[in-house]
């Protein structure tokens, strides 16, 4: 069901008219550890993201498609302020979510990313990833990446996703502000048509490496002429509705004080990705059940000795698109402060399992 405030645009008409950031593209963000502003540019609303940390901190824009089975295009011109980078550094720009994780794999949730990365000598490369069936990548994560220049920057993003059985599965991409001829990268013969559509699209700074991190620090990335193909968007009302049904596959985080250890090994694998962008699990999760009681505060507190475990958590119910309210790395602590019931999810964000132990505290209240 529709709900009030709608955004209505033209979809492929760019680049913008002059004006002042009177609607932003975009009304809802993540901002895990990181932070998004809109303010006015001079074509239309430039989007500012910066992070506080590198992964999985995150600083993003994002809204839910109506239909997520049809064709996507999203364009945006990106700014990161950079002259140069080094090897092993590395952020992502924008992201799509799927609708639903392939019981029988792929374990993959995000559809398609847009990345910036290193390319040798110092200059910069525009990578494209995508969800795909195919026996040679059992990983489920197709991608190409293409050289590009910092004087090309600002540049010109803009992606055409489409969802499809074997060759229908396409991603295609244009550098620069001439679309009309072929696209710079094709990732083709994706048979994504398994995850069912996009279901969210989020563009902002996250993934950052801490590469790049040690070089940019808070520095943003800018985002302006933002337009998608879809002519309507899902605002706050709908963001608040429960998405998906993720089982809890360990303990129930139940009073407190409480320690418990754990391990994320034989873990579920239905959160791989959290669409927030602050999470992007590579192994298999622990996901904890926990609820606050009216009147009383919650945090819980990640122990392992693998620098990659990770904690977040999600109000019951919720899916790879679920909005997840916090993401801390090992050593890092995730705080409930409102009633309700959640689900604590802890895994890597490396392709491995490992042990943790948590440590639950807060408010003493009556737990039902």
């Amino acid at each position: 069901m529709f709900k009030a405030g709608l955004l209505f645009f033209t979809a492929l008409a760019f680049p913008a008219l002059s004006k002042a950031c009177i609607t932003a593209p975009f009304s809802e963000s993540w901002q895990n550890g990181g932070s998004v502003t809109w303010g006015d540019g001079p074509g239309d609303c430039i989007l500012n993201a910066s992070v506080g940390a590198p992964r999985p901190s995150a600083a993003t824009v994002h809204f839910r498609r109506a239909s997520p089975q049809l064709p996507l295009r999203i364009s945006f011109v990106v700014d990161p302020h950079l002259t140069s980078l080094t090897i092993s550094q590395f952020a992502t720009l924008a992201s799509g979510v799927a609708a639903k994780v392939p019981v029988a794999g792929p374990d993959k949730a995000s559809l398609f990313e847009v990345s910036l990365l290193y390319g040798g000598g110092g200059i910069p490369r525009i990578g494209i990833a995508g969800a795909c069936h195919q026996a040679a990548v059992p990983q489920g994560e197709c991608g190409a990446a293409l050289p590009v220049s910092f004087a090309d920057f600002p540049l010109r993003i803009t992606l055409d996703v489409h969802m499809g059985a074997g060759s229908a599965g396409q991603i295609q991409a244009w550098l620069g502000d001439d679309v009309s001829g072929a696209p710079a990268l094709s990732l083709d013969d994706l048979d994504n048509e398994r995850w069912e559509g996009i279901d969210r699209v989020s563009v902002g700074l996250s993934g950052v490496s801490e590469s790049l991190f040690a070089t940019i620090g808070t520095q943003p990335f800018t985002f302006s002429e933002i337009s998608v193909s879809d002519p309507q968007l899902f605002w706050n009302g709908f963001e608040s509705d429960v998405v998906g049904s993720v089982v809890p596959n360990a303990s129930n985080l139940f009073t407190v004080p409480l320690v418990i250890a754990g391990t994320t090994c034989g873990g579920s694998v239905e959160l791989p990705v959290i669409a927030s962008g602050s999470t992007r699990l590579g192994g298999p999760t622990a996901i904890h059940p926990i609820t606050v009681p009216a009147g009383n505060q919650r945090w819980v507190q990640l122990s392992s000795a693998s620098p990659f475990m990770s904690i977040f958590a999600c109000p019951i119910g919720s899916g790879p698109s679920g909005p997840c309210i916090d993401a801390k790395t090992s050593s890092g602590t995730v705080y409930l402060p409102e009633p309700g019931s959640y689900q604590v999810v802890v895994g890597s964000l490396q392709q491995e399992c490992g042990a943790y132990d948590l440590i639950v505290g807060g408010t003493l209240g009556d737990m039902h």
